[in-house]
């Protein structure tokens, strides 16, 4: 099979395709995002620095909405004169718009309008998706679901990820806590590996989540959906939300399943806290609706795609 490539129209590499594994790589203008983190490297805010100025510069927080790209999307908030929650295009588009008929369909939530802690006194005391209330992050997953069918309405896009950076180590170039939604002109290779594998063995996850049942990783369980410690994650410390008897797009799963699969989502967020993490929902028809977290912070060791865990890891994992 030859090497699967993509070219602009004025014949520039847009896009390659690994043979091996069927991961696409994009030729992008993303590393010309500016850092929004504020490096203090761990040290004392010198006098200059000011949380309200780092809010005000803040294209995520209130009163700075005129620095995004178009909104799609808004939940107020109680009082009904600001927004809980807003989506917009990514000013930096993840898949190029030329993927994508033209058009750029990758999506930028924001989780909360709140940048900092109520109690910070430093710019590293930011809030983090965990601290969110557990009504509130149903509702980003709900509104999460609801921006997914944007991308699905391009006929030109194939498949669509929701995406979740927290923290410098994990890619993340804004501080202010949000999520991403990609729409694609192809299946993203981890689910279309997924699904390959599921059509030869239709029970993987189920045997995945016996697994954890039977080797004490599973955290919580509740309505046929469970949270656990993965053992065959990309990073040390991964943990997996599955729900075995919901699938479909994540537009099309019910209010009830989604709300549960977002608290145990919540929930694995939480054992990591602040630490830096990413974590994908993988939603399509024919697989389990699930996620997969990973810390970005713990020091692993990968060789030739094996992945060595110390025997102690779950002992800490609440720590």
């Amino acid at each position: 099979m030859p090497l699967e490539t993509g070219r602009t129209s004025d014949d520039h590499l847009l896009w390659v395709a690994n043979p091996f594994t069927g991961v696409v790589t994009y030729l992008t203008d993303i590393h010309r995002k500016r850092t929004g983190f504020h490096r203090s490297n761990g040290e004392a805010p010198t006098p200059s620095v000011d949380l309200t100025t780092l809010r005000a510069h803040c294209p995520f927080c209130p009163g700075n909405e005129e620095l995004t790209t178009q909104e799609f999307l808004r939940r107020p908030d109680d009082t009904g004169s600001s927004w809980l929650i807003r989506a917009f295009h990514n000013l930096f588009p993840r898949i190029p718009s030329e993927c994508t008929g033209g058009k750029n369909e990758s999506y930028v939530l924001v989780e909360t309008p709140d940048h900092f802690r109520q109690d910070a006194t430093s710019p590293d005391h930011l809030v983090y998706s965990a601290m969110l209330p557990p009504d509130h992050f149903r509702e980003m997953i709900r509104a999460a679901a609801e921006l997914s069918s944007v991308p699905f309405a391009n006929p030109s896009v194939e498949a669509v990820v929701i995406r979740k950076n927290q923290g410098r180590e994990s890619g993340a170039s804004q501080p202010h806590p949000h999520t991403q939604v990609i729409g694609s002109n192809r299946p993203f290779a981890p689910v279309a590996r997924e699904l390959e594998v599921l059509r030869s063995d239709p029970g993987i996850f189920r045997q995945l989540v016996e697994l954890a049942d039977r080797e004490g990783f599973t955290v919580d369980r509740r309505n046929g959906c469970s949270l656990y410690f993965s053992p065959i994650g990309m990073f040390p410390r991964s943990y997996e939300v599955v729900d075995l008897e919901t699938d479909g797009r994540l537009d099309e799963i019910p209010r009830d399943r989604l709300d549960t699969f977002a608290d145990l989502l919540r929930q694995g967020l939480a054992i990591l806290g602040d630490t830096p993490i990413d974590y994908e929902i993988h939603a399509d028809r024919g697989i389990p609706l699930h996620a997969h977290i990973h810390a970005r912070h713990f020091p692993y060791s990968n060789i030739a795609g094996t992945l060595n865990l110390p025997m102690g890891l779950l002992r800490s994992r609440n720590a």
